[in-house]
């Protein structure tokens, strides 16, 4: 017992500070998967550098930058992009899979070079005065550099300040949420992330505007919210925090705290199991001492029936017989039947002491029972079946959380369908003027995405449906669940025909 207490509390104590470090991010991790977005001129003379900006990690092999450093590949085809990671051996081909230029965002697609780890993306409302910090490739950084230096790989640079203001629009007049900074960045860092004081992106660096008179300069940055909704639409499922950005003492007191009362609740559970197995071993003993006694008193006043009886006698008048002499068998059948008590009195009392063993192992065992984890819960990894897949050019592997019944990055909710056992989203995507029909197989693992192209009328009257119903972002409040189901049957109307693209994920959860 004493050893499983140890290895119990070892445990508990692995798991709370393996869960701490898990929790910290920061600048210097979050470095390191920014990269340098280029836009090469393919020429009869050969290749040269036509413009370079900034992007970062969101999903592995996915980069998202801004529209305008790759516009012009997205409209001239002798254009090409490629990535340049912050280190390894050099440049990395890219594709454009997705292209936003109303939301000023744009998704690459590569293939090879080094690990890169997806940046965080937080789901916290930023606020004026918090700090941030924007990471990318300014052109200030590398006057008189040459064409060679840019496609090299680099560290990115960072600058510091805080947020002056939030907006509902950018400075191209267009209704974009953006942030406005003081961190300095100039044309190089177009694509970027602006970060919080934790590492996680709060928004995409996009513009760098100045006053008029007074030639103060301010970053403006696309807000992480925007991000989000056009990573939604790309079938996309980052990295996210909903954790505010503590200054550093007060998350290390934080993470201390936690892990101090993540302890204390550990071990009062093992303390409560360990006082039930107890009692229940101290009831054991009692039950076998009562047990051994009475089988004890029961053989001996048997015995001593057995031992003292005689043949013959009666109430009535008996015929005197002096000589009376027992018969030839009387004392082997008396001694057999005391036997055959004694017999059955042992093997009464083995009964009890197995049964009272049994009940000491089971108790013992007890508190090493964990109960069952949801299969389709907690941290979950999709890898794309291309065999099962139709149009998945430039499509990857993902990642989410899952919980509940279904929630999806702890924001987007699936309703269930037949009877439970699949779960489904319908959303209608703004600049594809598409319906995509998600669905998920718990008891499988299969992620189904199937896409469907509306015309203008339909787009129209699907966008209609889906302003009319009750169903938004986020997986709590009342009825959500009968709102979300309403939605996908009105939606499900508009999926005529066969699908445009199919795509199927086989998806586990990682321990």
């Amino acid at each position: 017992m004493v050893i499983k207490t140890l290895r119990f509390l070892a445990a508990a104590l692995a798991l709370a500070f393996v869960g701490t470090a898990a929790a910290q991010t920061s600048v210097d991790e979050a470095e390191r998967g920014i990269v340098r977005v280029v836009v090469i001129l393919q020429t009869s003379e050969g290749r040269m550098l036509y413009g370079s900006g900034s992007g970062f990690v969101v999903a592995p092999n996915l980069v998202v930058t801004n529209a305008h450093v790759v516009a012009a590949a997205r409209q001239q085809g002798e254009y090409g992009v490629a990535i340049v990671p912050p280190e390894g051996e050099g440049l990395l081909p890219a594709n454009i899979i997705r292209y936003s230029p109303l939301s000023e965002l744009a998704l690459l697609e590569f293939r090879g070079g080094p690990v890169m780890t997806p940046l965080t993306i937080s789901t916290v409302e930023p606020r004026a005065g918090d700090g941030v910090v924007a990471l990318g490739y300014p052109d200030v950084d590398y006057q008189g550099a040459t064409g060679a230096d840019l496609l090299r790989p680099t560290p990115a640079s960072r600058t510091s300040g805080a947020i002056a203001s939030l907006r509902d629009r950018a400075p191209t007049g267009d209704e974009i949420p953006t942030i406005n900074h003081q961190a300095v960045i100039s044309s190089g860092s177009s694509g970027g992330p602006l970060l919080d004081e934790c590492g996680r992106v709060i928004g995409v660096n996009s513009w760098h505007v100045s006053g008029a008179d007074t030639r103060e300069t301010r970053g403006v940055s696309t807000r992480a919210n925007q991000l989000l909704q056009f990573l939604d639409e790309a079938g996309v499922t980052p990295n996210l925090s909903d954790e505010p950005c503590l200054p550093l003492e007060a998350r290390i007191a934080a993470e201390h705290d936690a892990t101090v009362d993540a302890l204390r609740a550990q071990n009062e559970e093992l303390a409560e199991k360990l006082d039930t197995a107890d009692r229940l071993t101290r009831i054991a003993v009692v039950i076998l001492i009562g047990g051994t006694l009475a089988l004890f008193v029961a053989v001996c006043v048997l015995g001593a029936i057995l031992l003292t009886r005689r043949r013959g006698g009666g109430n009535g008048h008996a015929v005197h017989q002096p000589h009376h002499e027992p018969e030839p068998f009387e004392a082997p059948r008396r001694r057999m039947g005391v036997m055959t008590v004694v017999g059955g009195a042992a093997v009464a009392a083995i009964l009890i002491v197995a049964a009272g063993i049994a009940l000491m192992r089971a108790q013992t065992a007890a508190p090493e029972e964990v109960a069952e984890t949801p299969a389709f819960a907690g941290a979950i990894t999709c890898t794309l079946d291309r065999e099962a897949s139709t149009g998945a050019q430039g499509v990857s592997d993902m990642s989410f959380s899952a919980s509940g019944a279904l929630c999806v990055n702890e924001r987007t909710l699936y309703a269930p369908v037949d009877d439970g056992a699949h779960f489904r989203r319908a959303i209608v995507l703004g600049e594809a003027r598409a319906l995509d029909i998600l669905t998920i197989d718990p008891a499988s693992g299969e992620f189904r995405r199937e896409r469907y192209p509306l015309s203008d009328q339909a787009f129209a009257d699907a966008n209609a449906a889906v302003s009319a119903s009750s169903a938004g972002r986020g997986c709590t409040g009342e009825g959500a669940v009968d709102a979300v189901s309403r939605r996908n049957d009105t939606l499900m109307q508009f999926a005529q025909g066969n699908p445009s693209q199919r795509l199927v994920w086989r998806c586990e959860a990682r321990n």
